[in-house]
């Protein structure tokens, strides 16, 4: 009786990891880019500042993603969420020249093979919205277009929200590639 259990039970398997088996194809990584905007990150940021200006007095900050040491890890973390520069090699942050004004709009862009909307999920988890003394940014949207990845996030008393910034990203796009429309917005 065990032996009759045992041997049905095997072929149910069997049939079980055949069904399974089938040709699937590799799967690919969402989002790995297939096209590229020109220009630095720091001309793509003036460009989105441009299509939606601020009223405050803000600039760019420089991030070192050479930088390996404490302060440099901290401040790629800072500004983009990120734990390293792994998969990024080139960023731009435009902050408030005050820091009594929750804003940060941060451009990266993604090295060759790198899953955009992976590594804007991973932006999006890791930015702090507290990163400022006083203020909190609680209007955030991260998105992406090619290999670039574009995290804004604003305090709702400011009056500008993050879709209006988004918004000013997909006309640089259009501008750039004909048609273009962005890829993912989270």
């Amino acid at each position: 009786m065990k032996k009759s259990i045992s041997m049905l039970l095997a072929l149910v398997m069997v049939f079980g990891l055949t069904a399974c088996g089938g040709s699937a194809e590799p799967t690919v990584p969402e989002t790995v880019p297939s096209v590229s905007l020109e220009g630095t990150m720091e001309e793509l940021v003036n460009q989105v500042i441009t299509e939606q200006p601020v009223e405050f007095m803000g600039g760019i900050m420089p991030v070192d993603l050479a930088d390996t040491s404490e302060d440099g890890l901290w401040a790629i973390k800072y500004y983009t969420g990120l734990d390293n520069a792994d998969q990024i090699e080139d960023v731009a942050v435009y902050e408030p020249m005050m820091g009594s004004i929750a804003f940060s709009l941060v451009m990266v862009r993604a090295k060759d093979g790198v899953a955009t909307k992976e590594l804007a999920e991973s932006m999006k988890a890791g930015i702090d919205t507290r990163k400022w003394i006083c203020v909190e940014a609680d209007d955030l949207k991260v998105t992406g277009f090619g290999d670039v990845v574009m995290l804004i996030m604003v305090g709702s008393d400011s009056g500008m929200t993050a879709q209006s910034f988004v918004d000013a990203f997909q006309k640089v796009c259009a501008a750039q590639v004909e048609g273009a429309a962005l890829e993912f917005t989270i």
